[in-house]
């Protein structure tokens, strides 16, 4: 079985098609079916016409040209017969034929995978909890899955990174493309950390109708799936729902109900999803088998290290102020932040007035000092140097 004609599959039946599922079980050798031409397709039950004219139009000159683009890329070509190919997609409709990988391939079958999803318009207590959750997964060595979009996707990836976890991303385009384009470094970062994943031709651009398509695999290749924050109708509840028909674990992060990025998650909770509230949480849900060799201490240390006062219940000294230069290599918003920031802990709505900045932008400039580990988050909310 030659990886062009896998190749050719996967793009003769549409990413996302169960029709690659059809040609599968009546001619589970790729190259076969090719060579069979219209005698083969007339073979493919439930095949509708457009099906067929797609088969007849692709050359497998385009398949040879989207594996030396993915190669000069610096991407790898994984089939549904390599031993790197995710095994847990294997179980799920229309899986890809073909994966295209920038990375590490090995580290597509690592136990337990767990998919984090939630809103590109995360507030701050989403960015939190996407850390606390992402940030505990990695460190204890499980792999956050996620789609490399704004918002909670990107959190939750650098979360794993800046924990030495591994994370894997399931792109919405071509592998030789990055989408969002802000994310350029991120994908970088993650590929050398883990791996970039796609099913679609390398050189294609991102389009809406790819992410729902994408999102089965985040589902698919997970043991479980972790919403955090979710409008009710939104293309986190749709990988939500993929993940219950594929027979997934769904997780939800409980938050305040009446915004609007948190009814998708309310809603999922009602309908069954298990209610969690850190990495662990997640963790207890799986068989000893998947997380055996997990280390589960790691993320009581580390939450213990964000959380001083666990540590110990013997009163503190008043903290004393500290003045720092905000380090070199942090934006303008980060660096004022960080400047009013010391040993007592301050709401984000309190460096909202020291610095002038908006809570928006505080959020933000809060999750970029975090992840380079300059401060930490304290009870209630706050945070102080770390």
């Amino acid at each position: 079985m030659s990886l062009e004609h896998w190749a050719w599959l996967g793009i003769a039946s549409q990413p996302g098609s169960g029709i690659v599922d059809e040609i599968l079980r009546v001619f589970p050798d790729p190259e076969e079916f090719f060579l069979s031409g219209d005698s083969g397709i007339a073979k493919i039950p439930k095949l509708k016409e457009e099906d067929a004219l797609r088969i007849r139009a692709t050359s497998l000159d385009v398949a040879k040209k989207a594996i030396e683009s993915a190669e000069n890329y610096g991407a790898k070509v994984i089939t549904k017969e390599s031993p790197y190919y995710p095994q847990n997609l294997l179980s799920i409709e229309a899986a890809p034929p073909v994966l295209y990988v920038l990375g590490d391939e090995t580290c597509l079958n690592m136990e337990p995978a767990v998919g984090i999803v939630g809103t590109r318009r995360l507030s701050e207590y989403g960015s939190e909890m996407a850390n606390i959750i992402a940030g505990g997964l990695g460190s204890a060595g499980a792999l956050v899955v996620s789609g490399m979009a704004l918002g909670i996707d990107s959190v939750a990836h650098k979360a794993c990174l800046a924990a030495g976890g591994k994370t894997v991303a399931v792109q919405g385009c071509g592998i030789c493309k990055t989408f969002p384009p802000e994310n350029v470094e991120l994908k970088e970062l993650i590929a050398a950390n883990g791996a970039v994943i796609s099913e679609f031709i390398p050189d294609d651009e991102a389009r809406s109708s790819f992410f729902p398509i994408r999102n089965r695999i985040v589902s698919g290749m997970s043991l479980g799936v972790c919403v955090i924050e979710a409008a009710a109708r939104s293309g986190t509840s749709i990988t939500a729902n993929l993940a219950f028909e594929q027979g997934r674990k769904v997780f939800a992060v409980p938050a305040d109900v009446n915004r609007t990025t948190s009814q998708g998650t309310f809603r999922l909770l009602r309908n069954g999803a298990i209610p969690v509230a850190d990495a662990k949480d997640i963790l207890s849900e799986f068989d000893s088998e998947h997380t055996a060799h997990l280390s589960l201490d790691k993320i009581q240390k580390r939450k213990t290290e964000k959380n001083p006062k666990a540590a110990s219940e013997r009163p503190e000294k008043p903290p004393k102020l500290i003045k720092k230069a905000p380090p070199a290599g942090i934006s303008k918003n980060a660096a004022a932040i960080y400047g009013v920031l010391d040993r007592t802990p301050k709401s984000a709505d309190e460096i909202s007035d020291l610095t002038n900045l908006a809570s928006s932008a505080v959020a933000v400039g809060l999750t970029e000092l975090e992840l380079m580990g300059l401060i930490l988050p304290a009870s209630g909310r706050r945070f102080v140097i770390a």
